[in-house]
């Protein structure tokens, strides 16, 4: 077999040579690319991870903060509930009128030490009501439904203006008595808040 002319081995040497050395650079690049990928998703992975703890992080103060928030929340709730029981006692008291009023106002009256003799002061919009509901005469001097209640009451009703918007003021000589319904029930409420609240919520 013929000898190729030397300036062709050559040639076909250095081919072989360059696809060569393209193949290994093909590789090396492969190989670098696989290595900075790995890097990569190691680093990413990494980054992940910490974002993920962050995030867990947060989430973790974010739900503690909102339970506490609906603690706080529930709570109101609750306080509020109870008040608006006794808001209702005051709207209650407020319509109070006719057989019901006298006989509240009678009770209030019984507890304390009056004479009898006294004077009812009520707010100008309370008048015809109060009026009503203790005289079958419609007379402020002559409180019969009241003063029936017992013997040497002679209480009358006054037309006189009072600061009182709801209940009575009870004027004597020596000393007022103020039956305002707000802070009857305010008083009635410092002492019963607990007990209502703890019947309230007592099933939760």
């Amino acid at each position: 077999m013929m000898k190729k002319p030397i300036f062709e081995r050559i040639l076909l040497e250095a081919q072989n040579e360059a696809q060569t050395l393209l193949a290994e650079t093909k590789d090396e690049a492969k190989r670098q690319l696989n290595e900075g990928k790995s890097k990569i998703m190691s680093r990413n992975t990494e980054e992940l991870d910490a974002a993920i703890a962050r995030h867990k992080g947060r989430v973790k103060y974010f739900a503690e903060r909102q339970e506490k928030g609906l603690d706080t929340y529930r709570e109101q709730v609750r306080q509020e509930l109870v008040a608006s029981v006794f808001d209702e006692v005051l709207i209650k008291l407020q319509k109070l009128e006719g057989r019901d009023l006298c006989a509240f106002i009678t009770h209030l009256v019984a507890k304390e030490d009056v004479k009898g003799n006294e004077v009812i002061h009520v707010s100008k919009q309370n008048y015809a009501k109060y009026l009503a509901a203790l005289s079958t005469r419609k007379n402020p001097d002559e409180l019969d439904l009241l003063n029936k209640a017992k013997p040497g009451y002679a209480f009358t009703l006054s037309k006189e203006k009072t600061h009182i918007e709801e209940g009575f003021l009870l004027s004597g000589k020596a000393f007022d008595l103020i039956f305002d319904f707000k802070e009857i029930v305010r008083g009635y409420q410092r002492t019963n808040e607990q007990r209502i609240y703890n019947e309230l919520f007592k099933d939760e």
